[in-house]
């Protein structure tokens, strides 16, 4: 087998395989179009489907909160620990706060605090993501420096 042929099986190759991904996709969205119009003819279902896609992103905040909460015991600095905490409690009682009045709007509720709410909500998310990158850096600043290469390489060399 002479280059031109090991080349010419490998550019073929290359192109089915991009062709079988594309048509995997097509067929992936088709099978879920189809699966989404299908399950809306169920009674409710249009509800909890809502209710999921409102839920999802505080569950993703909860976990970034969850996590950052573990990492408050590695940070040596007392100050930068208990700064951590009070933006994790701010933080986790605005996400708990944002995810109550979402269902409630969700599922019908006719208040005037909450058509305030509806029009500004975005602020919250911003605010969740702010808190929580303010926090992380909280944390962070509280850890002890990291050494560089050299250092790490000359405590190698000492204890061997």
């Amino acid at each position: 087998m002479d280059n031109f042929n090991k080349y010419f099986k490998l550019m073929s190759l290359l192109f089915a395989g991009l062709i079988g991904f594309l048509g995997f996709i097509i067929v992936l969205f088709y099978l879920l179009k189809l699966c989404s119009v299908t399950l809306f003819y169920i009674p409710g279902f249009d509800t909890f489907f809502q209710l999921i896609i409102i839920i999802i992103p505080y569950v993703i905040f909860f976990l970034g909160y969850y996590y950052l909460h573990n990492k408050i015991p590695l940070s040596k600095s007392k100050i930068a620990a208990v700064t951590g905490r009070i933006f994790l409690v701010a933080g986790s009682l605005l996400c708990t706060a944002t995810l109550i009045l979402s269902t409630l709007e969700l599922f019908g509720v006719h208040k005037g605090f909450l058509l305030t709410f509806d029009q500004y909500s975005q602020y919250a998310w911003i605010a969740q993501v702010v808190i929580l990158f303010f926090t992380a850096l909280i944390i962070a600043s509280g850890d002890a420096k990291e050494k560089d290469w050299m250092e790490k390489n000359s405590e190698k060399d000492l204890v061997h």
